[in-house]
């Protein structure tokens, strides 16, 4: 028997360019392990807005509404919330920006809250983490773990890279850390293909999330409701608002 999962790939750099071409990697090889089908999303012309810190999503948590701040349609929130609700696994992909992740990512991980107050319905989602910097040291591993800690907080289950370790090195051990360029910098939208420990971790990546996604399907599949300390995903409704 196959275990289907669905992955979705988030390109969260506002061009079209490396982050993208990395992110469609990971996914082109999670397609190639049986029963997985893919989406991929790139906020590149879109734009999120930041969080006002109203707390409304935390005194009315609403599925169909997440964040109160903006109308739903007033920016890609909400439409991006309803491809990880949707999805069995996530590999989000964010470039370097100033040690960290843009401006578009931080938006939505701090109005993301809003689903927590749900009761953390996206726990036991599998997550992974791919990131591009124009130098070694750039900020990689602190921006992979920036995204990291913001999946840990919704309780979903982090992958690294899995085993492997090919020749040429892994690159990084906690996600996928790509150049732009090889072995310096390149100012072109493509120069992350020159990078083939990257690209080959970022494939990594996308292999280790279906893996996970797949154990994590079949593991809570296979459990009774009494084996278990809260439903397989999220909290019954009801109990969300219950702790509100």
């Amino acid at each position: 028997m196959t275990i289907e999962v669905k992955i979705l790939g988030c390109a969260w750099s506002p061009r079209h360019g490396n982050t993208e071409i990395q992110v469609r990697e990971a996914l082109r090889a999670a397609e190639e392990m049986p029963g997985v089908t893919t989406e991929f999303y790139s906020i590149a012309g879109k734009k999120v807005l930041p969080c006002r810190s109203t707390y409304k999503c935390q005194d009315s948590p609403d599925r169909d509404v997440l964040c109160h701040c903006y109308k739903p349609t007033a920016d890609a929130f909400h439409e991006i919330a309803d491809l990880v609700f949707d999805a069995d696994g996530i590999i989000f992909g964010c470039p370097v920006y100033w040690m960290s992740v843009t401006s578009e990512l931080k938006a939505f991980m701090d109005r993301s809250m809003a689903a927590e107050m749900l009761g953390r319905p996206w726990r036991n989602k599998a997550a992974g983490f791919l990131t591009v910097a124009w130098d070694r040291q750039g900020g990689l591993e602190h921006c992979i773990q920036t995204m990291a800690s913001w999946a840990q907080m919704h309780d979903m289950v982090v992958v690294g890279v899995g085993p492997e370790r090919p020749e040429k090195s892994i690159g990084g051990y906690t996600g996928a850390m790509a150049l732009q360029g090889f072995p310096f910098p390149v100012e072109t939208l493509d120069a992350i293909l020159q990078d083939e420990m990257g690209m080959y971790a970022t494939r990594c990546v996308g292999w280790r999330v279906v893996e996970m996604a797949k154990t994590l399907k079949v593991g809570l599949g296979a459990l009774e409701d009494r084996e278990l300390k809260w439903p397989r995903y999220g909290l019954e409704e009801g109990v969300a608002e219950s702790m509100a």
